[in-house]
C-alpha cells in the first residue's frame, strides 16, 4: 500500500515543480486578468436595489379572486391550486401585464430603457419609424428590474434594481400605489398594508468588484495552471 501513496506523492511534487517553473505565466496571467477584471467593474454602470415590503391583512372573500380572474394572468392563475391565500394571488396581479404598463406609463419607462435612442432636443425617438417596442420594455422590467418574493409568513417583497436609486425606490413604492387602485377598481375587500417602504439606497448593488476579482483570480490560477502543464506536455512532446 506503501508504493502507490508514494507515488501519488512524487506525482504531485512533479506537478508543482512544473508549476514553479512556468511561474511567470501563471503570475502574469493573473495579474493581467485581475487588472482587465478591476476596470471593467469599475466602468460597468451602477446598479442600486430599492425594496419595498407589504403584506395582505384581510381575509379574501372572493373579490381578490373576481380582480384576479380579469388581469391578463387570470386565465393561468385560476387552473393553479396552490393560490390558496390572498397573499399568492396578490403576488400573480403584481406580476401582472396590466400593473406593469400602469408603472411604464407613470414613470415613461419605454424612454428610461431605452435613452440612447432618445433625441432630448426634439422630444422624439431618434428613428421615428423603428421606436422601441412596449413588448421589449415589459420584458425588461418584469425580468431584469424587478423581483417579487414572498416569505412564509406572506409578506411580499417588491425589488427594483435600477441606475438611478431614487427612480428604483419610486417604482417599487408605485408597484404599490398601482395594485391598491386596481384593487379598488375591481371592489376588492383585501387590505394590503405597507410594512416597509422603499427607499433610496446609499450604496450600489451592483457590479460586486470584490466578488468580481476573487472569481477572476480563482479562473485565472485554473487557467495559468492548466497552461503551464500544457506547455511542458508540449515541451516534451517535442524532445521526444
Amino acid at each position: 500500500m506503501s508504493e502507490p501513496i508514494h507515488q501519488d506523492v512524487i506525482s504531485i511534487i512533479d506537478y508543482w515543480n512544473i508549476v514553479w517553473r512556468k511561474k511567470v505565466v501563471v503570475i502574469t496571467l493573473f495579474i493581467v486578468t485581475v487588472i482587465i477584471t478591476l476596470i471593467i467593474s469599475l466602468l460597468l454602470p451602477k446598479y442600486y436595489k430599492s425594496e419595498a415590503m407589504i403584506m395582505a391583512l384581510a381575509p379574501d372573500s372572493g373579490g381578490l379572486s373576481a380582480a384576479l380572474s380579469s388581469s391578463p394572468f387570470g386565465a393561468i392563475a385560476g387552473s393553479f391550486g396552490g393560490l390558496s391565500t390572498p397573499a399568492d394571488k396578490i403576488l400573480v396581479l403584481l406580476k401582472s401585464r396590466t400593473i406593469a404598463e400602469i408603472v411604464i406609463k407613470k414613470f415613461d419607462l419605454q424612454r428610461v430603457f431605452n435613452d440612447d435612442e432618445w433625441d432630448a432636443a426634439k422630444g422624439t425617438w431618434k428613428n421615428p419609424n423603428k421606436p422601441p417596442l412596449m413588448e421589449d420594455t415589459l420584458k425588461k422590467l418584469e425580468k431584469d428590474i424587478t423581483i417579487f418574493k414572498k416569505s412564509k409568513e406572506g409578506a411580499i417583497t417588491i425589488s427594483v434594481e435600477w441606475k438611478d436609486p431614487i427612480l428604483a425606490s419610486h417604482i417599487a413604492n408605485y408597484y404599490v400605489t398601482a395594485l391598491v387602485e386596481f384593487m379598488k377598481d375591481k371592489s376588492v375587500n383585501t387590505t394590503v398594508q405597507i410594512i416597509d417602504p422603499a427607499v433610496p439606497a446609499e450604496k450600489k448593488s451592483w457590479p460586486k468588484v470584490g466578488l468580481n476579482i476573487a472569481l477572476a483570480a480563482v479562473m485565472s490560477l485554473f487557467i495559468g495552471v492548466f497552461i503551464a502543464l500544457f506547455l511542458e506536455n508540449l515541451s516534451r512532446h517535442h524532445k521526444t
